[in-house]
């Protein structure tokens, strides 16, 4: 296969205008007695026979979409193609991300010598810990961009994915909006017969551009459109990522991100804290106290305010973020993220109850 060329994430040309969706309602379907996701999106939730929100389970997650839409329980099988970032290899800047340290936010397998082959097996036995039996996993091709600088380690990576979808029934992939191209879209269209779901998870991260500039991503708020534009024309889900707590993010920023989010039309989304991890140019300014992290309380707000903003029928895939104790420069533990999840939890149950008092 002939090498794509690299996408700047400088020169993608100009999405066609979008009209501003109309401002929200305020308050919820009558007789709601608790608040839940999609209260404030103008979009009415289905009742809880249909899969809608309990006081139980204010929040549409993944775990009860998979169970309602295909009878599954399913875990992420974390995979590293080997690939790179245009952050790291000078296309846009070296050293990458301020939050992203050296394994590209995911495992670094294949720096170490990892085939997908082992990769696959390692996580296989972690999984099958849970899951002993049929459909166990989502094949999630993590770590950088799985769509740069070319195609040809993410072409041979789907054939060879092909052959595992009776145990990993969907595929995830993850990449920059800046490196997902027309041709990676189609190649990626052309696997998606073979999987039950395909994702594309793309990083929004902030809907700032001059916060991309300044955590040295430069990717644009644009491209993020554009790419979920180009994924849904091909009957790819979209997953957004999205961080709270960069520095520098104005006032009503992780809102903001919640609503551009929404008018993407994307299926999915992850909420994440801003972590600070090892053999990251964030760790440097941490310790030199010029970066201040989230409370749980703090963060739970956020989170609480962009989910309410969230259609029901976008599916959270994640509330926190983790990463393995011996990675975090911050010294935050999982209790961390229990606390937030559930104050996150409280925080939208407890609107509908102000709002109505």
């Amino acid at each position: 296969m002939q090498a794509e060329p690299r996408v700047s994430p400088h020169s993608l040309p100009g999405i066609p205008g979008r009209a501003p969706r109309p401002p929200a309602p305020a308050g919820g379907p009558i007789g709601a007695r608790f608040g839940h996701q999609g209260l404030r999106s103008g979009h009415p939730a289905p009742p809880p026979e249909a899969g809608g929100p309990t006081r139980e389970q204010p929040i549409h997650r993944l775990s009860a979409y998979l169970r309602r839409t295909h009878g599954l329980k399913l875990r992420r099988l974390m995979l590293d193609l080997g690939t790179t970032c245009p952050n790291r290899d000078g296309n846009s800047g070296y050293g990458g991300c301020a939050y992203c340290d050296l394994s590209g936010s995911g495992t670094g397998a294949m720096k170490i010598g990892m085939d997908l082959e082992t990769q696959y097996q390692t996580e296989l036995r972690r999984v099958r810990r849970s899951i002993p039996d049929g459909p166990c996993g989502i094949l999630y091709f993590q770590s950088y961009s799985s769509t740069y600088p070319d195609l040809e380690p993410l072409a041979q990576a789907l054939e060879w994915a092909a052959s595992k979808a009776d145990v990993a029934p969907i595929l995830a992939i993850g990449t920059r909006p800046d490196c997902f191209s027309e041709a990676a879209a189609d190649l990626i269209a052309r696997h998606r017969s073979r999987f039950l779901e395909t994702w594309m998870e793309f990083g929004l991260e902030t809907a700032d551009d001059a916060v991309q500039i300044s955590i040295g991503r430069h990717d644009t708020l644009e491209n993020f459109h554009r790419a979920c534009q180009t994924a849904g024309e091909r009957g790819l889900k979209r997953v957004a990522h999205t961080l709270a707590g960069l520095p520098g993010e104005k006032p009503g920023g992780y809102r903001r991100q919640a609503e551009e989010v929404a008018r993407a039309g994307c299926e999915g989304v992850k909420c994440h804290q801003l972590m600070v991890l090892e053999r990251t140019k964030l760790a440097k300014s941490w310790r030199e106290g010029r970066v201040e992290l989230l409370e749980p309380e703090a963060y739970a707000a956020m989170v609480a305010e962009a989910l309410l903003l969230l259609p029901w029928s976008t599916v959270v895939h994640r509330l926190t973020a983790d990463a393995r104790p011996a990675d975090r420069a911050d010294g935050r533990t999982a209790e961390w993220n229990r606390i937030a999840e559930k104050q996150v939890l409280d925080a939208i149950r407890n609107f509908g109850e102000a709002s109505r008092i």
